[in-house]
């Protein structure tokens, strides 16, 4: 895992073992200063931009964290006795990050167990969703608004950790592509509606090859990694594999948009072409 990774990626309450070779997030753990030559690229949701972001503030030692004053006491031969508390080397921390572009911040709230030597998310502001959502805002030109704000839900819905419910509207944006598709050809190309409706889905896709983003043509084992992950999967399962199938999907829409920006400077080149035939001919 990288530090890109865990601070726009990991969802909230996923527990990270910092003595699994995670170099750079150790680094976090050295010190609570700022520190320039830790930087990483990710996307500002604030700004709706890609930018580079550095270390403002790392977790440091336990003092200076939510807890760090806790402790308790009982009475040992009439006197006051004060035991070390378990929060004198675990506790909350915040760890920031700060845009170099803008000057925003992502702020968020680890718990550090220093015994197990695990961190945790606790807390995130922009959220993991903010950041996600933000992302694909650009296809909301070539996306239907119901499966955008079904995209929306799966994101948000890994973002909080529900693996298998983020599949299940990742699947459905899946077929409502591939029936998009087909309701945009059925009426040009001799297709038996009753018998499309039969079959698989990998035949769907092979009867629709040609009006489809090759993407979809090429990788049509993605519906069906979806649906196992529904029926089969656990949710940790899910979660690690979500980023992959929404990254497919997210390939779909990319060439989707390329595939329409290419028809539309054809129409306009067609355009242009027959008005100069059009004025020579005069």
């Amino acid at each position: 895992m990288t530090l890109e990774e865990f601070v726009f990626n990991i969802p909230l309450y996923h527990i990270v073992n910092v003595d699994n070779g995670y170099t750079d997030i150790v680094n976090l753990l050295k010190s609570g200063e700022e520190d320039s030559s830790i930087h990483i690229d990710g996307y500002n949701p604030i700004r709706r931009k890609e930018s580079t972001f550095t270390l403002a503030r790392g977790l440091g030692d336990v003092d200076g964290c939510f807890y760090d004053s806790y402790s308790q006491q009982y009475t040992y031969s009439n006197e006051i006795v004060f035991v070390n508390s378990y929060y004198e080397t675990s506790g909350v921390k915040t760890l920031c990050f700060k845009c170099q572009r803008y000057g925003d911040e992502i702020s968020i709230l680890v718990f550090h167990n220093k015994e197990k030597s695990t961190i945790e998310k606790v807390g995130q502001y922009p959220s993991i969703a903010d950041i996600h959502i933000g992302q694909i805002k650009q296809y909301d030109k070539v996306l239907d608004k119901s499966i955008l704000k079904e995209f929306t839900r799966a994101i948000g819905l890994a973002a909080n950790g529900v693996g298998i419910g983020s599949f299940v509207y990742l699947r459905r944006i899946f077929e409502k592509l591939i029936f998009e598709a087909y309701n945009e050809v059925k009426t040009v190309e001799s297709i038996d509606v009753e018998q499309f409706e039969k079959q698989r889905m990998d035949e769907k896709i092979k009867t629709l090859t040609g009006y489809l983003p090759p993407f979809i043509v090429e990788q049509n084992s993605i519906y069906g990694i979806l649906s196992k992950g529904i029926h089969e999967l656990s949710e940790e399962d899910c979660l690690k594999y979500f980023d992959t199938m929404r990254f497919s999907i997210e390939m779909i829409l990319d060439q989707r948009i390329a595939l329409r920006e290419k028809q539309k400077k054809e129409e306009n080149v067609m355009k242009k072409i027959g008005a100069i035939t059009s004025k020579l001919k005069k």
